[in-house]
């Protein structure tokens, strides 16, 4: 797995420019460990890191972010569009109730099973998506 050193190093090495917002943009989205919107990053970067970028400035950086595989674009329920850090391959639980989405890490076992797919089906498996539907601590405490 790549760390943020890595994909800066990545992206100059393959001839783009490394601006202060996609310098950013990318150590904030490895510092998430949840997918975030476009609105999202446009605050995170304004508070956290006090970068002045436009919102179109944010929409190109990320599609030339998705355009280098850098990140992933996630469509979630109620049409939520989410970033994250394509490296950091995560799965989701997602709260029906109050929509709070959250990244999580499971074992090897989905990386053996594209191996399988691929030996038996000679299917090349890029990528996956596995998102779970329930509720949150939050939302079981207030239903019960």
């Amino acid at each position: 797995m790549k760390n943020v050193d890595g994909v800066l190093k990545e992206i100059r090495s393959a001839g783009n420019r490394m601006t202060k917002a996609r310098k950013a943009l990318v150590e904030l989205l490895y510092k998430e460990k949840k997918p975030v919107s476009s609105a999202e990053i446009l605050a995170k970067l304004t508070t956290k890191k006090n970068i002045v970028v436009n919102r179109t400035t944010v929409y190109r950086e990320l599609r030339f972010l998705l355009e280098q595989n850098i990140i992933i674009h996630n469509k979630f329920p109620n049409h939520r569009s989410c970033y994250e850090i394509s490296a950091l391959h995560r799965h989701h639980l997602i709260c029906t109730q109050c929509k709070k989405i959250k990244g999580i890490v499971l074992n090897k076992h989905l990386e053996d099973q594209e191996k399988n797919i691929y030996k038996k089906e000679r299917f090349k498996v890029f990528s996956h998506s596995l998102e779970f539907y329930g509720l949150c601590s939050n939302c079981l405490k207030s239903s019960a």
